[in-house]
């Protein structure tokens, strides 16, 4: 093997023989040992920023969005030595350790040590019951859920039944809803589908501002103009509207983050600005194909809408007066399995009478109103349980106050809006 320390200069002032003990010189007051190559790796970090002070160096990977974001250097100093964590990594034992995916034990011992007590006030608005790292990348928003939240204990006491002065308001909004319903089914199909349009547009406008309030930043604009066009062209050309109204939702709500409309993370904002358009928007849309039959489809919708209602005063006083079995706690807490049943009975019995006495639904017999019932009292359960799991997400206990003894429009029409597309599926095998 050739020897490139051919310069004696150089060894004398550079370094001794190759894999020799001799300690360097490198210069002014301090030295320091090298190890003999065939000696384990120590896993120290040279210093090589001049005593720069790493720490200072923010945690975390950092999202970039503006140019002002680009100014300074990608490796800033002290950056490089660091982890996500802001740690200075301590060897390749410790690297290992430090990245290492938490084992089932730990999380479980985790979420344990996340759950809020009721007593205590929740920071930050993560919901009780739910783990730290569930919210990890939603809190790294700043503003994150900084409206009101409620503890555990607060929200399951938030779905108890209401009492008899909240009961009297309730009654008052249902009877002042049901009679401006009726008369729209009166006047005729365009008034009713206009009465639809506005109560979709209601009810999103409520989920978008409770997102907002919570810390997200949703394309508000285009969610309701999704919301109200697709009921109407529903209604005026048929099933034909939802692929062009979702495509054109879809490319829009991009672009409104690709233009920096709001500067925010597009992710989570552009999912939840399409969760609001599918839930309420596609899903009310169905109301509009349900009336476009005439003049039987104030009939159809008006059937479908009188076996959820039903089904919902039945499941309320079935459950206050008798319900002591949990349905699903973890989503909502009073709500039982009795008053589930009393629910179901009450839809199946009310479309029985529908498939008697109401066009055009009589038209197939009392079979076809049960049917009805049926389908009915299968959906409206899961639209109930489906907003009730987004508040419990959200931690408030209703969408809005609108709605006196109700909360807000979404609050009364969650269940509605399940029940429209599967009546209208069980209508198009009946009546086409």
């Amino acid at each position: 093997m050739s020897d490139w320390r051919g310069d004696d200069e150089f060894d004398a002032e550079w370094a001794s023989p190759l894999g020799g003990n001799e300690p360097i010189d490198v210069g002014g007051s301090s030295s320091a040992d090298l190890p003999h190559w065939t000696e384990a790796a120590t896993g120290e970090v040279p210093e090589v920023f001049g005593g720069d002070d790493a720490s200072n160096t923010p945690p975390g990977p950092r999202f970039r969005m503006g140019d002002s974001d680009w100014a300074e250097d990608d490796l800033s100093t002290g950056e490089v030595l660091l982890d996500d964590s802001g740690a200075q990594p301590a060897g390749r034992a410790g690297r290992r350790r430090a990245t290492a995916k938490p084992t089932r034990k730990e999380k479980r011992a985790a979420r344990k040590a996340t759950i809020v007590d009721p007593e205590v006030e929740v920071d930050s608005g993560y919901d009780a019951g739910y783990g730290q790292d569930d919210y990890d990348d939603f809190n790294s928003e700043p503003g994150a859920l900084e409206g009101v939240q409620l503890s555990r204990d607060e929200y399951d006491r938030s779905d108890e039944p209401r009492g008899t002065a909240d009961l009297g308001s309730r009654l008052v909004t249902a009877l002042i809803v049901a009679a401006v319903a009726l008369l729209a089914f009166v006047i005729g199909r365009t008034t009713t589908v206009l009465l639809v349009t506005v109560i979709v547009l209601a009810c999103a406008f409520e989920l978008y501002e409770a997102l907002r309030r919570a810390g997200y930043h949703t394309a508000t604009v285009i969610g309701l103009l999704g919301c109200g066009s697709i009921v109407l062209i529903a209604y005026n050309e048929g099933d034909a509207a939802f692929p062009l109204v979702a495509m054109l939702v879809v490319v829009f709500t991009f672009l409104w983050y690709l233009l920096e409309v709001v500067k925010a993370r597009p992710t989570i904002n552009i999912s939840l600005t399409l969760m609001v358009f599918a839930w309420i928007g596609i899903m009310g849309a169905f109301a509009g194909l349900l009336l476009r039959p005439d003049p039987a489809g104030t009939g159809l919708l008006l059937g479908v809408v009188i076996c959820a209602v039903g089904g919902d005063i039945g499941s309320y006083f079935v459950g206050r007066a008798s319900g002591h079995t949990p349905l699903l706690p973890r989503v909502s807490p009073n709500k039982t399995l009795e008053g589930l049943i009393g629910g179901a009975v009450t839809s199946i019995v009310l479309g029985g009478i529908i498939g008697v006495v109401l066009h055009p639904w009589a038209d197939k017999g009392i079979l076809a109103g049960l049917a009805l019932g049926l389908v009915v009292a299968i959906a409206a359960p899961i639209g109930d349980l489906s907003e009730s799991l987004i508040k419990r997400e959200l931690g408030v206990k209703d969408i809005s106050s609108f709605l006196p003894g109700h909360g807000g429009f979404l609050d009364r029409f969650d269940a509605i809006l399940f029940t429209l597309p599967v009546g209208y599926y069980l209508a198009l095998q009946l009546f086409s």
